[in-house]
């Protein structure tokens, strides 16, 4: 009973999460009519600050939950003199439950980054204060601070082209690609998008079958990339149009064909 409640509590935060963070980018990064609704609004109603304020609670609310999860397993084999917590902690990992681990973190991070310098008030500064980003060295990452010296970094290069990921997506299993790089190694078009791949199309990193269909599309990751390498991002953005367009050229060839 024990380990299957705790499961259902952290399928319950991480759902949580992710919906509210998928929400708060929503307002940040709009799309379609939304994008005109937004405009108008803001004409009357500066929401920054709000969206701010949400960003801040939801990093202390997910990280004060994986750290309670992280306390309760470890006082658990303590307390039973068992590795069954330690166990339980795999399985998190394995069904991609583990909190801190989640690619809306690492949105959530991109979020707090782009607002840096964008305003001067104290709470700008503290919601991009958990993060920093170093996208200079040969392994660019993205580091969170956590209380208690916690340091977490998350690892921004694809693992298929080894640049730092354009057009990024996270896949089910949690690694990032390029989207170009994920509909390659799921053998689809880029203009066919990673939904349209095969259901036993496997991650090139962990070979876990299934995780393109629910890849989640990293707008703020994006954003970020843009604005703090220009150069290298309009390079990505020309090559990936003209394969585009190569591959749509070469697709609807092969159709009139038949």
């Amino acid at each position: 009973m024990f380990f299957t409640e705790l499961m259902r509590e952290a399928t319950d935060i991480a759902g949580c999460f992710s919906s509210r963070v998928r929400h708060l980018l929503h307002l940040h990064v709009p799309r379609g009519m939304q994008r005109y609704v937004l405009r108008l609004r803001q004409c009357f109603k500066n929401d920054q600050q709000a969206l701010v304020e949400e960003g801040l609670m939801l990093i202390e609310y997910i990280t004060m939950n994986a750290i309670a999860i992280r306390k309760i397993l470890k006082k658990y084999d303590k307390v039973h003199s068992s590795a069954n917590g330690k166990k339980f902690k795999s399985k998190l990992r394995a069904e991609h439950l583990e909190l801190l681990q989640s690619p809306w973190l690492i949105e959530l991070g991109a979020l707090s980054l782009n607002f840096k310098g964008s305003d001067d008030g104290e709470a700008f500064i503290q919601f991009s204060g958990s993060f920093s980003c170093n996208l200079d060295e040969m392994e660019p990452v993205m580091t969170l601070m956590l209380p208690h010296s916690i340091k977490l970094e998350y690892n921004l290069k694809c693992a298929i082209c080894l640049e730092i990921v354009f057009n990024p997506y996270a896949l089910s299993c949690g690694h990032l690609f390029c989207k170009s790089c994920a509909c390659s190694a799921a053998s689809v078009m880029i203009f066919q998008g990673l939904k349209a791949s095969s259901p036993d199309s496997k991650c090139p990193i962990c070979r876990e079958a299934g995780v393109y269909a629910n890849a989640v599309h990293m707008l703020e990751l994006d954003l970020l990339i843009k604005k703090r390498h220009k150069d290298y991002w309009k390079e990505r953005a020309i090559a990936e149009r003209a394969e585009m367009v190569k591959q749509s050229k070469e697709y609807w060839e092969s159709q009139t064909k038949y």
